[in-house]
């Protein structure tokens, strides 16, 4: 079967499977805990097992059986026991943001979201790059990417 490990998050933002990626501390994590807790769903933190769906399309789901989350000082939990009704089983991957650091020079003035595409499982699949701003939290810019996503198939205003 054909198969790979990604370190990131995958949650479902209004109905899109969003692969976060970034490197340690960019929010990730803290992320998907706002994002839960305003009723979507994660599948994963920080290691998604990607395998084709029924139509080929890239499907990610948690490594462990139950979904588990690191709250950053706290300790790792079920993530069902911080939200019981935010988890899911699996997701296709729709779409990867990729948080990055907020560079004054390169970011700022920008109004045309950086989008690139990588492939997956034989899949191109459409990525953003986010660049955050130290001690922000991306959940925001996510929900407003995802519903973009799913009104218009694009990131772009």
């Amino acid at each position: 079967m054909n198969h790979t490990r990604i370190q990131a998050v995958l949650v479902v933002v209004h109905g899109v499977g969003i692969l976060v990626r970034g490197r340690p501390g960019s929010g990730k994590s803290l992320a998907a805990l706002n994002l839960m807790r305003k009723g979507h769903r994660l599948i994963s933190d920080d290691l998604v097992e990607v395998t084709p769906g029924p139509d080929g399309e890239p499907r990610g789901r948690a490594v462990e059986e139950q979904a588990r989350i690191e709250v950053r000082g706290l300790g790792i939990f079920k993530a069902e026991t911080l939200f019981p009704n935010a988890t899911a089983s699996s997701s296709p991957i729709n779409l990867v943001i990729d948080l990055d650091a907020y560079d004054p020079e390169k970011d700022a003035g920008r109004i045309v979201p950086e989008t690139g595409r990588m492939e997956l499982l034989g899949r191109e699949i459409l990525t953003v790059r986010v660049p955050v701003p130290n001690g922000l939290d991306p959940a925001v810019i996510i929900e407003l990417l995802a519903k973009r996503f799913r009104e218009s198939g694009s990131v772009s205003p």
